[in-house]
């Protein structure tokens, strides 16, 4: 199995040729025309890069995502192999992949191939579909895998998937819980507000079809609906 997602600086080495893979990629956005655009994702990188620096010190030096996303696939690896769903001879190994810095995608893919797989679960750390997200990600997957023999089944969204659904229900009920009133009792619903935020994306993606908005709300009406079952003096807005 193959767990993607974005990737993210390691250090503060890292930071500007991790801007650098990030604006080369025309899926996201096109800098002028294709034979400018790595020049032109250079200048910015460069320009940008010391103040992004600074943002990620700020933080230890380093994005958490890589961190994250490792104990995810190990988490994910134990429990598949602790449920039958395993390789018979090796078990089943969960393997992780980013789009923007290291691993990258382009050297994980000769990896599996080299340990024997030819079939592989991909799952995008996506829960929302969009084609700056899952949708270049998986189109770089594409390009590399097309140099072997692996067949690929991917997952590539899961916006309104329960368990996720629940998790995230599970995180504003512990926030909510945290506001409480003079006697340490829990404040009453109708005084806690929820707010949800979310990444944008440019309007001509939606004009075009990109699903991402409608899965966004989706989602959040999902969310609400269970909040509402259980703080059901909750109101929707």
């Amino acid at each position: 199995m193959l767990l993607l997602n974005l990737g993210g600086p390691d250090s503060l080495r890292a930071v500007k040729p991790f801007l650098f893979n990030l604006f080369s990629d025309r899926e996201i956005i096109r800098l002028g025309p294709s034979f400018l655009q790595k020049p032109i994702a250079w200048l910015i990188s460069s320009f940008r890069g010391g103040k992004t620096e600074k943002v990620y010190g700020l933080i230890g030096g380093k994005s958490p995502i890589y961190d994250i996303t490792f104990a995810q696939a190990k988490a994910l690896e134990e429990v598949l192999n602790k449920s039958g769903v395993r390789n018979k001879k090796s078990g089943t190994k969960v393997y992780v992949a980013m789009r923007y810095w290291r691993p990258l995608i382009e050297d994980v893919i000769p990896e599996i191939y080299k340990a024997g797989v030819k079939k592989l679960i991909v799952l995008s750390l996506y829960p929302q579909y969009s084609v700056a997200t899952t949708g270049s990600t998986l189109s770089k997957l594409g390009e590399v895998v097309s140099k072997y023999p692996i067949e690929i089944f991917s997952i590539q969204s899961w916006y309104d998937n329960q368990l996720y659904i629940d998790a995230l229900v599970d995180e504003i009920k512990k926030g909510m819980d945290a506001f409480r009133n003079g006697q340490g009792d829990p404040a009453p619903t109708s005084e806690v507000h929820v707010l949800f935020s979310a990444h944008s994306l440019p309007v001509k993606f939606i004009e075009e079809g990109d699903p991402y908005a409608d899965q966004i709300q989706a989602t959040i009406n999902e969310i609400v609906n269970k909040l509402l079952e259980n703080f059901p003096p909750m109101k929707k807005k």
